[in-house]
Protein backbone atom coordinates (compact mmCIF):
# COMPACT_ATOMS: atom_id res chain seq x y z
CA UNK A 1 0.00 0.00 0.00
CA UNK A 2 1.19 3.30 -0.71
CA UNK A 3 0.19 6.67 0.91
CA UNK A 4 0.84 10.23 0.07
CA UNK A 5 2.60 12.99 2.21
CA UNK A 6 1.97 16.56 1.73
CA UNK A 7 2.37 19.71 3.02
CA UNK A 8 0.48 22.13 5.23
CA UNK A 9 0.26 25.86 6.52
CA UNK A 10 3.73 27.73 6.50
CA UNK A 11 6.38 24.94 6.00
CA UNK A 12 7.78 25.10 3.18
CA UNK A 13 10.75 22.49 2.10
CA UNK A 14 11.33 20.53 5.21
CA UNK A 15 14.38 19.63 4.40
CA UNK A 16 16.54 16.60 6.13
CA UNK A 17 15.77 16.59 10.17
CA UNK A 18 18.94 15.38 12.15
CA UNK A 19 17.06 13.30 15.07
CA UNK A 20 16.56 15.08 18.02
CA UNK A 21 19.10 14.95 20.88
CA UNK A 22 17.06 12.84 23.34
CA UNK A 23 18.91 9.51 23.80
CA UNK A 24 16.62 8.06 21.25
CA UNK A 25 13.66 7.64 22.95
CA UNK A 26 10.20 9.84 23.55
CA UNK A 27 7.38 9.67 25.61
CA UNK A 28 4.54 11.10 23.04
CA UNK A 29 0.82 11.69 22.74
CA UNK A 30 -1.62 11.00 20.18
CA UNK A 31 -4.78 11.99 19.49
CA UNK A 32 -7.19 10.28 17.67
CA UNK A 33 -10.01 12.53 16.07
CA UNK A 34 -13.13 12.91 13.45
CA UNK A 35 -12.53 15.05 10.84
CA UNK A 36 -10.41 17.85 10.67
CA UNK A 37 -8.53 19.36 13.78
CA UNK A 38 -9.70 22.02 15.36
CA UNK A 39 -7.50 25.58 15.28
CA UNK A 40 -5.50 25.59 18.32
CA UNK A 41 -5.06 22.05 18.18
CA UNK A 42 -1.18 21.71 17.94
CA UNK A 43 1.42 22.23 19.99
CA UNK A 44 -0.69 22.20 23.45
CA UNK A 45 1.62 20.27 25.38
CA UNK A 46 5.02 21.13 27.20
CA UNK A 47 7.86 20.99 24.03
CA UNK A 48 5.34 21.65 21.58
CA UNK A 49 5.84 20.26 18.19
CA UNK A 50 4.87 21.50 14.50
CA UNK A 51 1.63 19.31 14.20
CA UNK A 52 1.45 15.87 12.36
CA UNK A 53 -1.39 14.56 11.43
CA UNK A 54 -2.76 11.18 9.72
CA UNK A 55 -6.03 11.19 7.70
CA UNK A 56 -8.06 7.99 6.75
CA UNK A 57 -10.86 7.33 4.08
CA UNK A 58 -13.63 7.27 6.99
CA UNK A 59 -12.31 10.48 8.26
CA UNK A 60 -10.79 9.54 11.56
CA UNK A 61 -7.46 11.49 12.10
CA UNK A 62 -4.78 11.12 14.64
CA UNK A 63 -2.72 14.90 15.92
CA UNK A 64 0.64 13.93 17.40
CA UNK A 65 0.43 16.96 20.18
CA UNK A 66 3.45 16.14 22.16
CA UNK A 67 6.74 14.64 21.60
CA UNK A 68 8.98 14.74 24.54
CA UNK A 69 11.99 12.73 26.26
CA UNK A 70 10.91 10.32 28.95
CA UNK A 71 12.02 11.05 32.52
CA UNK A 72 11.95 6.86 33.27
CA UNK A 73 10.19 3.98 31.98
CA UNK A 74 7.15 5.38 33.92
CA UNK A 75 6.79 8.66 32.49
CA UNK A 76 3.55 9.89 33.09
CA UNK A 77 0.97 10.26 30.40
CA UNK A 78 0.97 13.73 28.01
CA UNK A 79 -1.81 16.14 27.58
CA UNK A 80 -4.88 15.22 25.72
CA UNK A 81 -5.88 18.36 24.35
CA UNK A 82 -8.99 19.60 23.32
CA UNK A 83 -11.27 17.68 23.46
CA UNK A 84 -15.05 18.83 22.45
CA UNK A 85 -14.35 20.44 18.98
CA UNK A 86 -13.84 18.00 16.77
CA UNK A 87 -14.66 14.69 18.52
CA UNK A 88 -12.10 13.05 20.10
CA UNK A 89 -12.34 9.39 19.76
CA UNK A 90 -9.02 8.59 22.15
CA UNK A 91 -5.89 9.62 22.98
CA UNK A 92 -3.03 7.17 22.45
CA UNK A 93 -0.11 7.75 25.11
CA UNK A 94 3.13 5.56 24.43
CA UNK A 95 6.86 5.21 23.75
CA UNK A 96 8.89 5.51 20.67
CA UNK A 97 12.64 4.63 20.71
CA UNK A 98 15.02 5.35 17.44
CA UNK A 99 16.54 1.43 17.22
CA UNK A 100 19.75 2.81 15.42
CA UNK A 101 20.89 4.82 18.13
CA UNK A 102 19.41 4.11 21.79
CA UNK A 103 21.64 1.10 23.06
CA UNK A 104 20.22 0.64 26.67
CA UNK A 105 18.15 -2.78 26.16
CA UNK A 106 15.17 -1.71 28.69
CA UNK A 107 14.26 1.66 26.58
CA UNK A 108 14.16 -0.91 23.54
CA UNK A 109 12.34 -3.73 25.16
CA UNK A 110 9.41 -0.88 26.34
CA UNK A 111 8.84 0.83 23.14
CA UNK A 112 5.86 0.60 21.39
CA UNK A 113 7.38 1.94 18.21
CA UNK A 114 10.77 1.32 16.95
CA UNK A 115 12.49 3.62 13.95
CA UNK A 116 15.44 4.03 12.19
CA UNK A 117 16.93 6.91 12.03
CA UNK A 118 19.37 5.66 9.19
CA UNK A 119 17.52 5.85 6.17
CA UNK A 120 18.99 2.39 3.91
CA UNK A 121 18.06 0.86 0.79
CA UNK A 122 14.56 -0.32 0.24
CA UNK A 123 16.30 -3.81 -1.30
CA UNK A 124 16.21 -6.12 2.46
CA UNK A 125 13.72 -3.32 4.19
CA UNK A 126 10.63 -5.69 5.23
CA UNK A 127 12.87 -8.41 5.85
CA UNK A 128 14.68 -5.89 8.63
CA UNK A 129 11.39 -4.86 9.76
CA UNK A 130 9.96 -8.06 10.50
CA UNK A 131 13.23 -9.01 12.46
CA UNK A 132 13.09 -5.70 14.43
CA UNK A 133 9.15 -6.98 15.29
CA UNK A 134 10.82 -10.81 16.07
CA UNK A 135 13.03 -9.45 17.82
CA UNK A 136 11.06 -6.75 20.73
CA UNK A 137 7.76 -8.63 21.06
CA UNK A 138 6.24 -5.40 23.01
CA UNK A 139 6.80 -3.40 19.78
CA UNK A 140 3.52 -2.61 17.82
CA UNK A 141 4.70 -0.82 14.92
CA UNK A 142 8.15 -0.34 13.11
CA UNK A 143 9.21 2.07 10.74
CA UNK A 144 12.12 2.71 8.52
CA UNK A 145 13.17 5.71 6.27
CA UNK A 146 14.34 4.94 2.94
CA UNK A 147 17.13 6.30 0.46
CA UNK A 148 14.62 7.21 -2.02
CA UNK A 149 12.61 9.44 0.52
CA UNK A 150 10.06 6.93 1.21
CA UNK A 151 9.36 4.93 4.52
CA UNK A 152 8.74 1.36 4.85
CA UNK A 153 6.22 0.66 7.90
CA UNK A 154 4.98 -2.50 9.42
CA UNK A 155 2.39 -4.02 11.98
CA UNK A 156 2.80 -6.50 14.63
CA UNK A 157 -0.61 -7.86 12.90
CA UNK A 158 1.34 -8.58 9.45
CA UNK A 159 0.27 -4.89 7.42
CA UNK A 160 3.16 -3.59 5.54
CA UNK A 161 2.87 -0.15 3.89
CA UNK A 162 5.13 2.29 1.98
CA UNK A 163 4.39 5.93 2.42
CA UNK A 164 5.92 8.45 0.00
CA UNK A 165 6.29 12.17 -0.34
CA UNK A 166 3.46 14.01 -2.70
CA UNK A 167 5.68 15.65 -6.10
CA UNK A 168 7.25 19.36 -4.99
CA UNK A 169 6.81 18.99 -1.03
CA UNK A 170 9.98 18.33 -0.26
CA UNK A 171 11.86 15.60 2.46
CA UNK A 172 11.06 14.61 5.66
CA UNK A 173 14.35 13.66 7.52
CA UNK A 174 14.28 10.55 10.22
CA UNK A 175 12.50 12.86 13.06
CA UNK A 176 9.71 13.79 10.61
CA UNK A 177 8.90 9.74 10.09
CA UNK A 178 9.07 8.76 13.37
CA UNK A 179 6.93 11.52 14.73
CA UNK A 180 4.19 9.82 11.82
CA UNK A 181 5.14 6.26 12.82
CA UNK A 182 3.40 7.46 16.30
CA UNK A 183 0.70 8.81 14.83
CA UNK A 184 0.06 5.71 12.75
CA UNK A 185 0.21 4.22 16.22
CA UNK A 186 -2.80 6.25 17.50
CA UNK A 187 -4.37 4.73 14.83
CA UNK A 188 -3.82 1.20 15.70
CA UNK A 189 -4.60 1.77 19.44
CA UNK A 190 -7.59 2.75 19.04
CA UNK A 191 -8.79 -0.19 16.53
CA UNK A 192 -8.12 1.17 13.12
CA UNK A 193 -6.12 -0.16 9.91
CA UNK A 194 -3.14 1.12 8.19
CA UNK A 195 -5.01 -0.14 4.90
CA UNK A 196 -7.75 3.21 5.31
CA UNK A 197 -5.27 5.66 5.00
CA UNK A 198 -5.55 8.92 2.94
CA UNK A 199 -2.73 10.92 3.20
CA UNK A 200 -0.33 12.10 6.06
CA UNK A 201 0.04 15.57 6.54
CA UNK A 202 2.73 18.24 8.43
CA UNK A 203 1.06 21.24 9.65
CA UNK A 204 2.38 23.95 11.53
CA UNK A 205 1.45 24.58 15.28
CA UNK A 206 0.53 28.62 16.87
Amino acid sequence: MISTWSTIGTVGTLGITAPPVSGGRWHRSVQVIYGPPAAGAFGTGPDPVAGITVATRSGVRTVLVHSGQPDGPTAPAGPTGPTTHPPLLGTDDHFAVDADTCAEGPWLACADVLVHSRPRQRSGAWLRLNRVLARHAGCRLVALPLLDGSCAVADRDGTRCLLRLAEGTGTAGPERWSQAASCLHGLLSTGHTLDGLRHVSFLTGP
